[in-house]
């Protein structure tokens, strides 16, 4: 058994409060810091079409007033004592993240708790963040990039699905929500037993657990949490084509994908490295040597597979001349069918193995990236043995297994496609 992983059942301590708040604790005396990062089962999935942005807009709110810090206060506390705090709401859950010398780790406690258990929501203070809000929307508005994918999620997932919509909200929603909407969010969503703290750095367990429950042990929740759940979505039927005109813009950019599949999905793993060798590892895979460098048909191009509790999108994304639309497109349907048909070779397959094992080494050599593991462990159930099995996991996959999966979920007669920029839609054959 290897107990040097710095994340082993023998290194991190895992317990559960009475009131049902999880703590994870590993113990780093290397340096005199502690970073805390945190999750809640909780975010923009809860939202509805007509209150989207609710749970980011609340999120963002938390930090602006509280019961015993001011907006100008809270900042001037994390700057006098050189500590950092931040918070922010995604589709599936809310997270914070914190970091403080081990003589300031109450101090940092007492401001998340105080963040988390009791905002105040002050009008002029949620006023002015609506407005930045609202200004951010009107910028990605004309971001030809943002507007592809945003677009794209429509297309791929049904309006009354989670993932259709983006958790920032749209202008028309953000506008019409109330302060009394983002009360009442809090109270139902912000709980004890939906949250986990993760605890790495210059604490020992034992004294880290008692801290965090002199702080939130008090924290109640009535009834139980809301289910944290997100229903598969059917593929399109068809290919679902929309094209978005933006004026003033030079490039176009494009997104094509297919609903694929959940973190807990046992095809995880294969699909993971098929994706790598695809579009993302050196620069950016087969798509970025064939449509790009061989091509010249995108400026970029990559692909992301994004998994969570629910079924998430398998895209491929890229930024090209208006002129070269059609061929472009074309191109990354060829590689997709190219994955399709004939296994990766085992440069390739190799490659990427090892790639995933050396990079996840990297992200444990610090204390930020040890809690990011464990937290996702804690949310996906992967077990504190996780690092211990994933090597083995990462080197069993096999071309074959690569193959079957892509075949699984690479869906060229029936993909979902959008665009965005000086285009119209004849100029891709619409």
């Amino acid at each position: 058994m290897n107990t040097t992983l710095p994340i082993t059942p023998e290194t991190v301590t895992r317990v559960t409060l009475d009131n049902g708040l999880t703590i994870l604790v590993k113990y780093n005396p290397n340096n005199a810091s502690v970073t805390l990062r945190g999750r809640l089962r909780a975010g923009g999935m809860f939202d509805t079409s007509q209150t989207t942005g609710l749970a980011h807009f609340t999120t963002a709110a938390l930090q602006r007033g509280t019961r015993k810090r001011t907006f100008q206060k809270l900042n001037e506390e994390l700057d006098r004592y050189g500590m950092s705090f931040g918070i922010g709401a995604g589709t599936e859950t809310i997270g914070f993240s914190g970091k403080a010398l081990v003589e300031d780790f109450d101090r940092l406690l007492d401001v998340v708790a105080d963040v988390l258990m009791h905002p105040t929501f002050p009008r002029r203070e949620v006023e002015k963040l609506r407005t930045q809000i609202l200004t951010d929307l009107q910028e990605d508005d004309q971001d030809t990039q943002h507007v592809a994918y945003r677009e794209f999620r429509k297309l791929c997932y049904p309006a009354t699905h989670p993932y259709h919509r983006l958790p920032d909200g749209t202008t028309k929603t953000v506008k019409r929500l109330t302060i009394a909407q983002m009360c009442e969010f809090h109270a139902r969503y912000f709980r004890p037993d939906v949250t986990t703290l993760v605890v790495v750095g210059d604490v020992r367990a034992d004294d880290a657990i008692a801290r965090i429950a002199r702080v939130f042990g008090r924290w109640r929740a009535e009834g139980a949490p809301p289910p944290h759940q997100i229903p598969d979505a059917p593929p399109p039927q068809q290919i679902v084509r929309r094209t978005v005109p933006l004026d003033g813009k030079t490039q176009a950019d494009v997104v094509l994908g297919f609903p694929a599949l959940r973190r807990s999905d046992p095809d995880f793993y294969a699909l993971s490295l098929g994706d790598l060798i695809f579009g993302r590892l050196g620069l950016y895979g087969r798509l970025g040597a064939n449509v790009r460098d061989e091509q010249g048909l995108a400026y970029y191009v990559f692909s992301s597979l994004e998994t969570g509790i629910g079924a998430g999108p398998w895209t491929v994304r890229a930024g090209v001349n208006p002129k070269n639309l059609t061929r472009a497109i074309e191109s990354i349907l060829a590689e997709i069918q190219r994955l399709r048909s004939t296994p990766v070779t085992q440069d390739e397959l190799d490659e990427a193995r090892d790639f995933l094992t050396g990079s996840l080494a990297l992200r444990l050599e610090t204390n930020d990236g040890v809690a990011a593991i464990l937290s996702d462990i804690e949310l996906f159930n992967l077990g504190l043995d996780y690092l211990q099995r994933y090597p083995h996991i990462i080197r069993s996959i096999t071309a074959e297994q690569i193959l079957a999966v892509v075949q699984k979920y690479a869906r060229i007669e029936n993909y979902a496609l959008a665009i965005a920029g000086p285009v119209d839609s004849e100029t891709v054959g619409q």
